[in-house]
């Protein structure tokens, strides 16, 4: 059975989740990986808020 890795978040190498220390760099591994979802979901909250904004300043701007 394949034991659980965690990437180093300096050097992103591969770890045994076991270890307290990245193998290659050194540095203290997390335990709870950050996530990109929600880097993701504040991205597209932010694109469709931008892009409202820019239909609505497009109709009430005068011409």
């Amino acid at each position: 059975m394949a034991e659980e890795q965690v990437a180093c978040l300096f050097c992103q190498v591969k770890n045994d989740s076991k270890l307290a220390n990245c193998s290659h760099c050194g540095m203290a591994l997390t335990q709870h990986h950050p996530e990109g979802k929600a880097r993701l979901s504040f991205f597209a909250k932010a694109f469709w808020g931008i892009v409202i904004f820019c239909v609505v300043m497009m109709y009430l701007l005068p011409r």
